[in-house]
C-alpha cells in the first residue's frame, strides 16, 4: 500500500544519501513516499512567506516507471497549495507544464488556485 507523510527528522536525507543523491536543501519539510513500510521516495519543500517551493522529487530506480513520482508530486502539491497562494518549483522541467506552471526566475511558478491536476497520472494511460 502506498502512502505519503511529511517528516521533519533526517530520515529522508539519510535515505537520499544512501541512494547516492547529493542534496543541499534548505530548511523545510520532507514528504516521504512509502510502499508498505519501505521508504521508496522523497520530496522536499521549503517555504517563503507566501510560497511553497518544491526543491526536488526522488523515487528509487526500481520503482520508477509506475507513476509513483507523479503520485508523490501530486500529493506534495495538494498538501501545500491549500495553505499558500503560490507554488514554485526550484528548477525548470517540462513535466510541470501539464499543471499550468510557467517559467519564472530560473524555476517554475503557478498560483495555487490555478493548479489543474490532469485526469490521469503519467504512469497510467
Amino acid at each position: 500500500m502506498l502512502h505519503v507523510k511529511p517528516v521533519i527528522d533526517d530520515s529522508c536525507m539519510v535515505f537520499l544519501r544512501a541512494e547516492g543523491v547529493e542534496t543541499s536543501y534548505g530548511e523545510g519539510v520532507d514528504v516521504a513516499l512509502y510502499e508498505d513500510e519501505r521508504l521508496i521516495g522523497a520530496a522536499h519543500v521549503t517555504f517563503l512567506p507566501d510560497t511553497a517551493v518544491l526543491e526536488g522529487v526522488y523515487v528509487t530506480p526500481d520503482r520508477r516507471g509506475f507513476g509513483l513520482g507523479d503520485f508523490l508530486t501530486r500529493a506534495t502539491m495538494d498538501a501545500y497549495t491549500r495553505s499558500l497562494p503560490l507554488f514554485r518549483v526550484a528548477y525548470v522541467s517540462e513535466y510541470f507544464v501539464k499543471f499550468g506552471f510557467k517559467e519564472k526566475d530560473g524555476g517554475m511558478e503557478i498560483a495555487s488556485d490555478a493548479i489543474k491536476f490532469p485526469s490521469h497520472c503519467g504512469g497510467h494511460q
